[in-house]
């Protein structure tokens, strides 16, 4: 589904897949979002018919409540994959943010409901910078897009098909049962995996380097002390140098 501009795809698609009005795998896209929403309910900031903006509609009710973090993982390494086609350094950013180097280039929003102790469905909302050339309205700066990176300019209809295939790649990985080799896919591509690096934990400011993460999702970071902790995404925050 296409629509030139809506308040939020995320929204229209939670809407419509309760009402029994999408099925497994719809899209809705569109070329401006104004009230797209990131992780902590951050805004998405986006050029108008630059980049993608977009909800994908999955039912994965072969995943547990406690298995909600595969689906975060394989959404990320389809994302990576499809930009690995263009450029290298490509990098995931815990939870499910992409980076390439330092720069982020784009991210995921997935709001799960749940039947049971199941995931009835999904809706996977992902804001990819493409096309876009200017950030100055960005305040952090730190962001970047494919065509920064590569100097070329994308025809955004000829992409969405690439990208959608690789998403369905590992999702379908997934389904098969090979949830393992999507946790270590996404180990390997995981920013400042055996790097110290400063966070800041409850206000105050550590160094520590990143272990992996757990079965749930949690960060697993190792202090300076030697003692490895577990943050979920409130409890940490990335320091980044200047």
């Amino acid at each position: 589904m296409y629509l030139p501009t809506c308040h939020s795809t995320n929204d229209i698609a939670t809407e419509l897949v309760r009402n029994g009005k999408l099925a497994d795998g719809a899209v809705i896209i569109t070329d401006e979002q104004t009230g797209g929403r990131g992780q902590h309910g951050t805004s998405w900031l986006t050029s108008r018919g630059q980049n993608f903006t977009l909800s994908v509609v999955l039912m994965p009710t072969f995943l547990s409540l406690s298995e909600h973090f595969l689906l975060s993982q394989s959404i990320a390494l389809g994302i990576r994959n499809y930009l690995a086609d263009f450029v290298s350094n490509i990098w995931i950013k815990w939870p499910n943010d992409l980076y390439i180097n330092d720069l982020k280039v784009g991210g995921v929003l997935i709001e799960n409901a749940l039947q049971g102790t199941r995931i009835a469905h999904s809706v996977v909302g992902i804001g990819l910078n493409i096309n876009q050339a200017d950030f100055s309205s960005v305040p952090s700066g730190r962001v970047t897009s494919l065509r920064l990176e590569t100097g070329m300019t994308f025809h955004l209809a000829e992409q969405l098909p690439r990208l959608l295939l690789e998403l369905e790649k590992v999702y379908l990985r997934l389904r098969a049962g090979r949830s393992e080799s999507v946790r270590i896919e996404y180990r390997q591509h995981l920013l400042g995996l055996g790097q110290k690096r400063v966070y800041s934990i409850g206000g105050q400011l550590v160094e520590g380097t990143i272990m992996g993460v757990s079965l749930t999702g949690k960060l697993r970071l190792e202090l300076a002390n030697g003692e490895i902790c577990e943050f979920d995404i409130k409890e940490i925050k990335w320091q980044w140098a200047d």
